[in-house]
């Protein structure tokens, strides 16, 4: 039977993609056309969420007054990258979205930075927390990032390692930055426990095993020498 996928799918549809007829995953292998319809509804419903929660968001930063305190106006900021990391992931077409949090983030900086002028250690800390926004944006271009960064946890824990052994190489290098050495430990150990019933029960997954290998030498590379 044919599925039908949309073509700018969400979070939800996008992980019924992964797992269909996808052996990496113990469970409900085929997708059913009525789980599709399921995802994508939800998947629109939570766009609609986002967007209410975005006009709120907007309305709080143009509410912000001059003599903000430094505090409200990085909690704003972290709300703005969360939002970002959401919307990069949504159902349709969310450049106008992603173009507009991006020139709020600009904006905030910008005014955090003039506020820091005289104070040479803020300044500082500032520019290193700058740092970490321009990555997080760039990371946020993968689906998979976002996927993961949804607070809605539409990647389910224990599927998480099968979702990073069927990205592409760029995919999962960005994913890997979002976990400390550790937690990329165990993934590595459920990742080979996974592969070898998988390749036990007849199936032949190469990129998989690629993926494995990247996941190895990334955690080489980042435990010390």
């Amino acid at each position: 039977m044919q599925l039908n996928f949309s073509t700018q799918a969400g979070p939800r549809e996008r992980q019924l993609q992964r797992r269909h007829n996808n052996p990496l995953f113990a469970a409900q292998q085929a997708v059913t056309q009525q789980q599709i319809e399921q995802a994508q509804q939800q998947d629109r419903t939570a766009v609609q969420d986002f967007m209410q929660q975005f006009r709120e968001l907007v309305q709080r930063v143009v509410a912000l007054d001059k003599n903000a305190e430094s505090d409200a106006i990085l909690l704003i900021k972290a709300q703005l990258e969360q939002q970002y990391a959401v919307c990069t992931g949504m159902h349709g077409d969310s450049s106008a979205v992603q173009a507009a949090i991006r020139k709020l983030l600009g904006t905030i900086g910008t005014t955090l930075r003039n506020a820091s002028q005289s104070d040479p250690h803020a300044l500082e800390k500032l520019l290193k927390d700058e740092e970490h926004t321009a990555l997080h944006l760039q990371l946020c271009g993968h689906a998979i990032v976002s996927d993961i960064l949804n607070p809605d946890e539409v990647i389910a824990e224990n599927e998480l390692v099968p979702a990073l052994l069927g990205e592409p190489e760029d995919a999962l290098q960005s994913a890997l930055a979002l976990f400390p050495p550790e937690r990329i430990a165990t993934m590595v150990e459920e990742a080979k426990t996974l592969l070898k019933q998988v390749e036990a029960a007849g199936h032949s997954l190469p990129g998989a095993w690629q993926r494995l290998a990247q996941m190895e030498n990334w955690l080489h590379n980042e435990q010390p020498q």
